[in-house]
């Protein structure tokens, strides 16, 4: 799994870069903030094309590859995006 964060200034490279990461198939889950599967092949694209969609200087964006049960174990507290049904918080035992 890839949890890709970023914080980008600039409104029209936001929506560039978030159409990006939806094109190659991650699911948002907070305004700022996508997950997905991303094998090294499209992890390198990925990196390639967020590379070319930010300013580098003005823009930052983390990559961090977490495992399925390292996501699936996430407390998460209100309402995730992209789920309106859900609204609950989860706390671990």
């Amino acid at each position: 799994m890839l949890l890709v964060i970023y914080d980008v200034s600039d409104n029209s490279r936001r929506l560039r870069l978030s159409r990006e990461l939806e094109r190659m198939g991650l699911s948002r889950v907070q305004r700022s903030a996508f997950i997905g599967r991303a094998g090294s092949a499209l992890f390198r694209e990925l990196t390639s094309r967020v590379a070319a969609t930010v300013n580098q200087v003005d823009d930052v964006v983390h990559m961090v590859r977490v495992s399925e049960a390292e996501w699936a174990s996430a407390v998460v507290i209100g309402r995730p995006a992209g789920r309106p049904e859900v609204n609950s918080y989860e706390l671990l035992a």
